[in-house]
C-alpha cells in the first residue's frame, strides 16, 4: 500500500510539472491555470515528504523554502499580469507577497 501511495504522490508531482509547462502562452487567464498546477505541485511535494519521513522530517526546510519561493514568484507574476492599478485595487495580493517574502526569510534563517 505504501508503494501505491508513493507512486500516486510522484505521479501527482510529475503531472503538476507537466501541467505548468503546458500553460498556453496566448491565453489571457493563463496565470490561473498556472496557479492550479502550482497547487498540485505543492500537494505532490507534501505527500512525497510525508511518505519519505516516518518520525523525522529532514527535508521540511528545503520543501518550505521551495514552496515559499515558488509562491513568491507566482505572486510577482500575478502582479505583473494584472498591472499596478489592479494590484492596488486588490491589496491582498501585495500583502500575500510580503508575507511570502517574510516566510522565505524565516525559512532561510538559522535553524533553532
Amino acid at each position: 500500500m505504501k508503494l501505491l501511495d508513493q507512486f500516486c504522490a510522484a505521479a501527482l508531482f510529475v503531472l503538476a510539472i507537466v501541467d505548468c509547462m503546458l500553460v498556453p502562452r496566448t491565453y489571457t487567464g493563463r496565470i490561473w491555470i498556472l496557479g492550479t498546477g502550482l497547487a498540485l505541485l505543492f500537494v505532490g511535494m507534501l505527500n512525497l515528504l510525508r511518505n519519505r519521513n516516518d518520525r523525522e522530517v529532514r527535508s521540511l526546510r528545503l520543501f518550505c523554502i521551495t514552496a515559499n519561493v515558488t509562491m513568491l514568484v507566482f505572486v510577482i507574476a500575478l502582479i505583473a499580469s494584472i498591472g499596478k492599478l489592479r494590484t492596488l485595487q486588490h491589496l491582498q495580493v501585495p500583502l500575500v507577497g510580503a508575507l511570502l517574502l517574510a516566510e522565505t526569510a524565516f525559512s532561510l534563517g538559522k535553524r533553532s
